[in-house]
C-alpha cells in the first residue's frame, strides 16, 4: 500500500491530504521497475551460474565428448605419421631404388601448410592449439599421401615399361672379354697423363687393340657421332630412361647420329684419337646427367670373378 501524507494547513487549522503530481508518480514507477530489473538480473547470472540448465549441461557434455575425440585423433595421427614415414623411406630407398628412381626429397614430400592465416578460423574456439595442430596433421598427411600415390603409379609405370627399360639399361662392357685388356684408367680422380694435372675421371679406359670393335651396351638411338675435342671420335648413346653412355678416342665411327642400335650392335672401333697416349675406348655411363662408374654395369656378359677384378680395378687404377 501507499503511503498517504497530510499537511497542516494554518489558514484553515486542519491537516490536508497530499496528493502525488503524475511526474511523481511516474518517477516513483520508474525507480521500482529499475529497481526490479536489477534484483531480478542478479538473481537469474547467480542462478544460472550455480545451477546448469538441461541445455547447458548437455553443451558441456558434448564439449567434453569432442575433446576427447580430438586427443585420441590427434594420437592416431601420430602412429599414422610413423607408420607413413617407413613407407617413405622404404618407397626412397628401395622400391625407387630398384628402378634407378631418383628418390623424392623431403622438401616435396612434406610441402608447407599454405598462408599463415590457414587455422585463423579456429582460434576462437574451445582448446584452439590442440585442434590447429590436429588440423595441421590431418592437412599434412594428405598432402604426404597424395605424393606417395604418384609415386607408386609411377613405380607402376616402370614396371610395366621393364622389358623396355632392360633392352635399353647399358649392362655390358663394350669391349668383348676376349679382345679387352683390362682397365688402364680407373673412374675418379687421377692425374691427368698429358696435362699432368689431377682432375676427375668420368669414365673408364679399356685398354686394347686398335681397331678392336666397340659395341653399345644397351639399346638406344644415336645422339652425336662425330669429333668432340680431347675425346676424339666420339659416340653418345641415349638410352632412354634417363640413361646415356659415351664412348671416346674412337679410330672409326661405324653409326651415325639418328641411327637406332641394339645392345651388341658394332658402332666403332679402338683408336687413339684426341688427347689419348695409346689406343684405348674411354667409356662413360650418365643416369639423369650424373656419371656413375661404368664398371658396375658390366654384370651381363662378365662372370662372378671377371665383373669382382673389374669393379676392383675400376676403383685402384
Amino acid at each position: 500500500m501507499s503511503k498517504i501524507i497530510y499537511k497542516y494547513n494554518p489558514d484553515t487549522l486542519n491537516y490536508e491530504r497530499v496528493y502525488s503530481s503524475v511526474g511523481q508518480r511516474v518517477w516513483t514507477v520508474l525507480k521500482q521497475l529499475t529497481f526490479g530489473i536489477i534484483i531480478g538480473g542478479a538473481l537469474f547470472s547467480f542462478a544460472d551460474y550455480s545451477f546448469d540448465s538441461p541445455i547447458k549441461k548437455q553443451l558441456k557434455k558434448e564439449n567434453k565428448l569432442l575433446l576427447t575425440q580430438y586427443q585420441l585423433l590427434s594420437k592416431q595421427l601420430d602412429q599414422n605419421e610413423q607408420i607413413l614415414e617407413e613407407l617413405e623411406d622404404r618407397d626412397n630407398n628401395l622400391y625407387r631404388s630398384v628402378f634407378n628412381a631418383e628418390p623424392i626429397p623431403s622438401t616435396i614430400r612434406r610441402p608447407g601448410y599454405g598462408g599463415v592465416d590457414r587455422y585463423e578460423h579456429l582460434l576462437t574456439l574451445n582448446n584452439p592449439e590442440l585442434v590447429v595442430s590436429t588440423s595441421a596433421k590431418l592437412d599434412m598427411m594428405t598432402k604426404q599421401l597424395a605424393v606417395l600415390s604418384n609415386s607408386y603409379d609411377e613405380l607402376t609405370q616402370m614396371v610395366k615399361t621393364r622389358e623396355d627399360r632392360v633392352k635399353c639399361m647399358p649392362s655390358i662392357s663394350p669391349l668383348s672379354s676376349k679382345y679387352s685388356k683390362g682397365i688402364g684408367s680407373g673412374f675418379g680422380l687421377r692425374v691427368h697423363p698429358i696435362f699432368g694435372d689431377r682432375r676427375p675421371h668420368t669414365g673408364v679406359d679399356l685398354n686394347a687393340l686398335a681397331g678392336t670393335p666397340i659395341q653399345a651396351t644397351g639399346g638406344g638411338t644415336i645422339e652425336f657421332a662425330g669429333w668432340r675435342g680431347g675425346y676424339g671420335n666420339t659416340i653418345v648413346i641415349d638410352h632412354g630412361f634417363g640413361y646415356k653412355t659415351l664412348y671416346g678416342h674412337c679410330r672409326d665411327l661405324k653409326v651415325r647420329a639418328g641411327q637406332t642400335v641394339s645392345r651388341g650392335a658394332i658402332i666403332a672401333t679402338v683408336g687413339s684419337t684426341g688427347t689419348a697416349t695409346g689406343a684405348h675406348c674411354h667409356y662413360e655411363v650418365m643416369l639423369r646427367g650424373k656419371h656413375d662408374n661404368p664398371a658396375i654395369y658390366f654384370f651381363m656378359n662378365l662372370t662372378p670373378k671377371e665383373y669382382e677384378k673389374v669393379l676392383f680395378d675400376s676403383e685402384n687404377r
